[in-house]
């Protein structure tokens, strides 16, 4: 079986919905969830910020409670995620004419993804060895920031695993690369996974959002980071593996 998930737009099945945002007197509940991999539930008060995506102003809780009473399908929340992966606000915009029909929403956008030569946005990251990463500290080092649909088959195999350390072992030392895995895989599971068999990057837990932050549309993927912060590449899919060598030696220069 295939150890890599593309995210198509027929695909992504987001329960992010309009009719999700039920407008409730105290606050309102939504939960959002992609290709069966489940966000954290979300509640919206009084004290959440809406953004409106159109014009970059802010909208307050009451005026978007007027617009789900006035057109329940017509608007969609998108989640402005924080360099600590959580969602700080929502950008409302109008639903397009095949939303509506479907019910269905791409959260994610390839063309905003991180580019090739460009500074890599700040990120902070808590790991399962409870250390705290951020990009920003990280700088003389190179980073393998990866993304993974799991730890457990069949996303997840020792052939991938020593794939991944093949290419980083000849770079190994005290100023060595620094490899950080995004998982969706709880503390607990990912203690289970490295009790039979060894993990070769810093697994960040419960992280999910990381990878609508950085619109990573299929696992595994990587960006290779060089140690002055820009991004060296993008690997994704199967093809990650045999490329990972040379992107970390461009990034070693």
């Amino acid at each position: 079986m295939r150890s890599f998930f593309l995210l198509t737009f027929a695909g992504i099945l987001t329960l992010f919905s309009c009719q999700s945002l039920t407008a409730q007197t105290t606050q309102t509940v939504v939960r959002q969830e992609i290709v069966a991999i489940p966000m954290e539930r979300r509640v919206i008060n009084e004290s959440t910020k809406f953004i409106d995506k159109r014009t970059g102003n802010p909208i307050s809780y009451q005026a978007y409670l007027e617009l789900m009473r006035t057109d329940r399908q017509g608007y969609f929340l998108e989640s402005i995620i924080d360099e600590y992966g959580k969602v700080s606000s929502y950008s409302i915009r109008p639903t397009t004419t095949e939303e509506r029909e479907t019910r269905r929403f791409m959260p994610f956008d390839p063309a905003l993804r991180p580019k090739v030569g460009e500074p890599m946005p700040e990120f902070v990251m808590q790991g399962f060895d409870d250390k705290s990463y951020r990009l920003s500290t990280l700088k003389g080092r190179v980073v393998v920031l990866s993304f993974w649909a799991g730890l457990k088959p069949p996303t997840w195999n020792v052939k991938q695993a020593a794939a991944f350390a093949d290419a980083l072992q000849p770079y190994q030392s005290e100023m060595g690369p620094v490899a950080l895995g995004v998982v969706r895989d709880s503390k607990e599971e990912v203690a289970a996974a490295m009790a039979s068999q060894p993990i070769p990057f810093v697994a960040i837990p419960s992280a999910y959002n990381f990878s609508q932050k950085f619109h990573v549309t299929m696992w595994p993927s990587m960006f290779v980071i060089n140690k002055a912060g820009n991004v060296v590449a993008y690997l994704a899919g199967r093809e990650a593996f045999e490329q990972l060598p040379k992107a970390l030696e461009a990034a070693n220069r």
